[in-house]
């Protein structure tokens, strides 16, 4: 998953070959053998094709906020994983730069999806977009918020990945446009959640309202009630101060 979408390049063609002149294996390991590029192989309708790429963070490619270092973790990465990962995709980035005069490592978005986004930029007739903003244009949401007294929003986790441009803030920057008022509801809080504030939502709150296990929150009947109680209260809050 962390290999800047060589994987996928390969399935188009693309042919990605180390010092000795072998092509490389699959997967983000690989990242840091390889030495050369032939893109004379890759299937030729891809040079009448163009990507329109939803991408919901800004994440540059490598560094403390690239690919590695912000989602491997969350896909079982250790500390050392991270590193080497972390590596390979600087090195990608060098022979990039070197075979193809290409330098969009510190594009934003290209980090997406473990450098999907950097193998779409750098090697296919590609712009990357807000996929929230794709997805609030085709549903029209902003005509329904120039409308709301109040905008709801909320996510299975809000932490500091979220405020990067995620579905929540891509809602709430579209709210302030219009000086609404903001509250979201989540699953799972971190102690970095606060970074959301920042972005344009007011208040968020779990719905987790008692000690219960993994397995037991994502029943649907009880994440059902737990919402419904929270969101409940929240808005009698609201109308209190009201």
């Amino acid at each position: 998953t962390n290999d800047c979408g060589v994987g996928m390049l390969q399935a188009l063609g693309f042919k990605f070959y180390d010092k000795d002149n072998n092509e490389v294996g699959l997967g983000g390991k690989v990242l840091k053998d390889i030495y050369t590029i032939n893109t004379s192989d890759r299937i030729k309708g891809l040079d009448e094709c163009t990507f329109k790429v939803a991408c919901d963070v800004k994440n540059p490619l490598y560094g403390e906020n690239g690919a590695a270092y912000i989602y491997g973790p969350q896909k079982g990465a250790t500390e050392e994983i991270v590193k080497e990962l972390d590596s390979g995709l600087k090195a990608f980035a060098e022979v990039v730069k070197n075979n193809l005069g290409k330098d969009l490592a510190n594009v934003e978005g290209v980090g997406a999806a473990g450098g999907l986004g950097f193998g779409f930029l750098t090697f296919l007739n590609s712009n990357l977009e807000s996929g929230v903003k794709i997805i609030l244009d085709e549903i029209n949401l902003e005509e329904l918020i120039k409308e709301s007294d109040l905008v709801i929003t909320g996510e299975g986790r809000l932490d500091n990945q979220t405020a990067m441009g995620k579905a929540p803030i891509g809602v709430a920057k579209l709210a302030k446009k219009y000086n609404k008022k903001v509250i979201a509801f989540a699953g799972e809080l971190t102690d970095d959640s606060k970074a959301c504030n920042d972005n344009g939502i007011d208040a968020y709150f779990s719905i987790i309202n008692k000690t219960m296990t993994l397995e037991e929150a994502m029943k649907s009947e009880n994440a059902k009630k737990n919402m419904t109680q929270t969101v409940e209260q929240v808005f009698n809050l609201i109308k209190a101060l009201n």
